[in-house]
């Protein structure tokens, strides 16, 4: 993982670094798509960066 993570996104930080078990859904470079360990659906699938994104507006083009 690149960039600094911090208290807000702890969740995708235990996600990318394999502290807690996941099951992936699909996985890229720059994306990794997983079921969410505490669904809220049955389908319930949680999509993240791989690099720290503060704000959507930092994401540019």
């Amino acid at each position: 993982m690149t960039g600094t993570a911090t208290v807000s996104d702890f969740y995708c930080h235990q996600a990318l670094t394999g502290a807690v078990p996941i099951e992936r859904v699909a996985e890229t470079d720059r994306v990794l798509a997983f079921h969410h360990t505490n669904p809220s659906y049955p389908v319930h699938i949680v999509v993240i960066p791989k690099e720290h994104v503060p704000s959507l507006t930092d994401l540019g083009n």
